[in-house]
């Protein structure tokens, strides 16, 4: 389901959430493996996946697991065949599987730019399996399946390079990264957020930048409070990233008040987020401590980097936590690490060790308070290097959110330690540049 901006000190990544393993390092160690495939999709475990297929006949159940994985890894196209394939046979013997199949199949749709196939898909889920679903999940894929239809015509979005990226960043008063574009001859600052599914404006900057909004009206659930929100879509035929030109950019047009956020005495309003589709297509991206944003620009190899997978829109890096390879989301939006209940279930031995605490998650639309844990020591290991938080929050209950099914979002804190850090979705890693000097 699409997931709106959270807005909270904890977890403020301005997220759009539709929808809902790497070589180990000497000194880490896998987890014990499930050897049931359905079990290995479930918990992210895609090497496990991967040797599962290895001795797995052909047939269709073979070309589902492995169009879940190929998903997963972003071989899109291989995907949409191999699950195409698959959906036939599956739909009586196992509609749990068809279930997860036309949601995936939805995604690759979606990551390729055919809006039509994907409300198709995902109108198909909700039709036959419904049962498969749980009522959030539900109604998420209806509240994506109305954005995908209104996109039905339009076209996919595009990249031409003109020379390398090189803008200068800084932080805003929330805290997150931002850049100034000028788009439509109107200058304005974006955020830079991987963990925003879609690219966002709001209503009074869509009339700034003079785009009108396509026919029809949708909704989607804020991530944090589950509150529905109302929306448009429109397409943006141009935008110049510094030597990057994108065509036809998919924009969620929000209200401005579901994208204002108060901060000490005043309220501070989001105008511009460039989201996950608009940076994927970049290829490596890369975000420096010293105040820039690059793309097109090659990247030396470090030995501070982890295999990255995708999960609906999301990228998922691979941390080692005690010796376990476990599967986080990673959000530029979030200036906070904020860990699940899945990682709750996962070290439940450790509560002991934990404090007690209450956040108070905001996103588009209100704000909740929860019950946390604050874990004092977290220590994360990305290739050889060993990234340490402290009171990183734990939730103690779901959240009906793509938080639920991975074992955190990592965020700001994350990497503030560091020089810079990469995404390269060409070679599917996420890298760390070297240490900062220590103060």
């Amino acid at each position: 389901m699409l997931r709106l901006p959270n807005t909270s000190n904890i977890l403020h990544g301005l997220a759009l959430a539709l929808f809902l393993i790497p070589a180990l390092s000497p000194t880490q160690t896998a987890p014990p493996q499930p050897q049931d495939p359905d079990l290995q999709v479930e918990h992210f475990q895609l090497d496990a996946l991967a040797a599962s297929l290895s001795c797995m006949p052909t047939g269709p159940n073979r070309d589902y697991f492995a169009g879940i994985l190929a998903n997963r890894t972003g071989h899109f196209e291989e995907s949409i065949r191999l699950l195409n394939s698959a959906l036939p046979a599956i739909r009586t013997s196992h509609p749990h599987r068809a279930a997860i199949a036309l949601k995936t199949l939805a995604d690759n749709y979606a990551e390729t730019f055919r809006y039509a196939d994907a409300a198709r898909s995902l109108d198909d889920l909700i039709a036959h399996f419904p049962h498969q679903l749980r009522s959030v999940d539900l109604q998420g894929s209806k509240d994506d399946a109305g954005v995908f239809r209104i996109l039905g015509n339009a076209p996919p979005q595009t990249i031409a390079w003109s020379g390398p990226t090189r803008l200068p960043t800084r932080r805003n008063e929330i805290d997150s990264i931002v850049t100034e574009l000028t788009v439509n001859g109107v200058r304005q600052d974006w955020l830079l957020d991987t963990g925003a599914n879609l690219s966002v404006v709001s209503r009074s900057f869509a009339r700034r930048l003079g785009i009108t909004p396509l026919p029809g009206h949708a909704q989607t659930m804020a991530g944090a409070t589950g509150i529905e929100n109302p929306l448009q879509v429109a397409i943006l035929p141009l935008l110049k990233v510094g030597g990057a030109t994108l065509r036809n950019v998919v924009l969620l047009v929000l209200n401005d008040a579901n994208l204002r956020i108060a901060v000490p005495g005043r309220a501070y309003q989001i105008q511009a987020i460039l989201g996950y589709p608009a940076l994927r297509a970049m290829g490596s991206i890369t975000f420096r401590h010293d105040g820039f944003f690059e793309a097109g620009i090659p990247v030396s190899a470090s030995g501070s980097s982890t295999r990255m997978d995708l999960w609906y829109l999301t990228p998922v890096i691979q941390c080692g936590v005690e010796g376990q390879i476990l599967p986080f989301s990673f959000d530029t939006g979030a200036d906070g690490t904020m860990l699940s209940m899945r990682y709750k279930q996962r070290f439940h031995e450790e509560e002991a060790t934990w404090k007690q605490a209450e956040s108070n998650a905001g996103g588009a639309g209100g704000n909740i308070k929860r019950k946390i844990f604050l874990q004092p020591t977290l220590s994360l290991q990305v290739g050889s290097a060993s990234v340490v938080l402290h009171n990183v929050p734990i939730l103690s209950t779901p959240t009906s959110s793509y938080l639920d099914e991975l074992y955190g979002n990592l965020g700001q804190d994350f990497v503030g330690g560091y020089e810079s850090f990469t995404l390269d979705f060409s070679k599917m890693t996420f890298s760390l540049g070297p240490l900062l000097p220590a103060k």
